[in-house]
């Protein structure tokens, strides 16, 4: 009898919509609100994390839940009804106040963070983080509880599901030596390369425009999304309607454009679910590993390619009018594979990049391990940042208030970065396979194939397949960074 399953369908219909409410009141939150408007957005966000917890963990669905005859369902239906399950368990067993708070405290946190962050001060900051940490730490020992692992763990999967700390730790300490010691040697190389550093800046608008172009291009579908600025550039929105943001530079015009391609490359894969399943937990993007795999893809392995930097000169000097030696392809292509030790993350290149999830890694463990206090997380994200990188941390700004997560409530979602530039790796190298003469349509303009490669091999697969039963199915291989190794090796060595 289908009757239960149909009608837990029509539930967690509901729920993604108000999700697709509660995102969209987000981007408005970082964009285009009012500065004084936030005390009010909580409490609208917190009414709408609210509902989601009550549509999903009343008694009526765990009934339905028990009714449901797998017998009867097929392949995909087993797999979203899986999906149901794993997405009831996440919500039902948090008291709805908690939920409330959850909601609340993120809003007024990430609004303090802001100013924190503009101050360079942590302190302002630092009381409003201890609440919502103190808070986070009791929906994970809630969640590890529920899911039978350590409360880091539960959190991790929140965004990463059947994460695992202990393999991604491995991963870790195995990627580690191989970053630090081809670090050296990469700058070493450099140092004797001609590069142009930009002399003039490109005005905003300007390089707003080249962004567009670039994401048309590409395959982003502007009557289901938008490309806006903010303080920190993400990528979110609703079912069919995906917000880009993006911050401009006045040093390096083309910063903006890589943060652009990177969330393109989210954005594609929200813009490549199957549609006839909208609104269900099957049809819902795989993870934030697989998420960041397929915007690191674009990012990293395509437009920093030498065949995208010749696509890429030849349409700034015709269709924009700029021109210059350091706008050539050689000189965009050496600037865009520098290696540099640097503070910020986002701006970090793709060799040390991640080194910088490692750290934040680290400090997340600390938070659960050593019950690491929020006063001291400038001095041991400082401490940890000269053992990697061998260079004192200057201010907060460019320490421990870099980056929106903590401050947003989002423990557990760094590792995910680089679990996706592994992956990204490792599919690229399948893609490469597959399409052998990539770099020449690249370099032409023409990106229908890796599309068409990606929509088939990742975006249609959804949630239908776990993020390692994907990797078997496209590239006949668990998670593995020799692929990655193997790609920085050729790339820079």
């Amino acid at each position: 009898m289908l009757r239960p399953y149909r009608k837990l369908k029509e539930i967690f219909a509901k729920a993604s919509i108000s999700s697709d409410i509660q995102s969209i009141l987000h981007w408005d939150m970082a964009t285009t609100m009012p500065e004084n408007a936030r005390n009010h957005r909580g409490e609208q966000l917190a009414y709408l994390s609210k509902l989601r917890h009550e549509i999903l963990s009343n008694d009526n669905v765990i009934d339905l839940i028990q009714k449901v005859d797998v017998s009867n369902l097929e392949l995909n239906d087993l797999a979203n009804f899986n999906e149901m399950k794993r997405e009831h368990l996440f919500l039902s067993a948090l008291p709805v106040d908690l939920v409330e708070a959850l909601s609340k405290a993120s809003a007024t946190c990430e609004g303090l963070w802001q100013l924190a962050r503009k101050e360079c001060n942590f302190s302002l900051v630092s009381k409003s983080l201890e609440e919502l940490i103190n808070l986070t730490k009791q929906e994970a020992n809630i969640l590890g509880d529920k899911l039978n692992c350590s409360p880091y763990q539960a959190l991790i999967q929140k965004y990463e599901p059947l994460a695992n700390v202990d393999q991604i730790k491995n991963l870790f300490d195995d990627l580690k030596p191989f970053l630090i010691e081809s670090i050296d040697n990469i700058i070493d190389a450099q140092k004797n390369e001609i590069f142009i550093p930009f002399n003039k800046g490109i005005l905003p608008e300007t390089q707003h425009a080249i962004a567009k172009f670039l994401m048309k291009k590409i395959g982003f579908d502007f009557t289901r999304g938008r490309l806006d600025k903010s303080e920190h550039p993400f990528c979110g929105g609703a079912t069919e309607d995906v917000r880009i943001t993006t911050r401009y530079s006045d040093v390096n015009p083309l910063s903006s454009l890589e943060g652009v391609m990177h969330e393109t490359g989210h954005a594609l894969y929200e813009l490549g679910l199957p549609k006839e399943w909208h609104h269900q937990p099957a049809g819902k993007s795989r993870g934030m590993a697989m998420h960041e795999s397929q915007s690191l893809l674009i990012e990293m392995q395509i437009t920093r390619s030498l065949a995208f930097k010749k696509f890429l000169s030849s349409l700034l000097k015709e269709s924009f009018n700029i021109t210059g030696k350091e706008f050539s392809f050689k000189n965009l292509y050496k600037l865009g594979t520098r290696v540099k030790k640097t503070y910020i993350r986002v701006e970090s290149d793709e060799v040390t990049y991640p080194l910088h999830i490692m750290l934040r890694f680290n400090i997340e463990k600390m938070f659960f391990d050593s019950d690491l206090k929020v006063n001291d997380i400038p001095d041991v994200w400082n401490d940890e940042y000269k053992k990697i990188f061998g260079i004192d941390v200057d201010n907060d700004t460019n320490g421990c208030l870099q980056d929106i997560h903590w401050y947003a409530g989002l423990i557990g979602y760094f590792p995910t970065y680089t679990i996706g530039a592994l992956t990204s790796a490792q599919f690229a190298n399948k893609l490469r396979k597959d399409i052998p003469d990539l770099d020449n349509k690249i370099e032409k303009g023409d990106f229908k194939s890796l599309i068409k490669w990606l929509k088939t091999n990742i975006h249609e697969k959804a949630s239908f397949f776990s993020s390692d039963e994907i990797l078997q199915k496209v590239t006949n291989s668990s998670l593995n960074a020799k692929y990655f190794k193997e790609y920085i090796t050729n790339r820079y060595l």
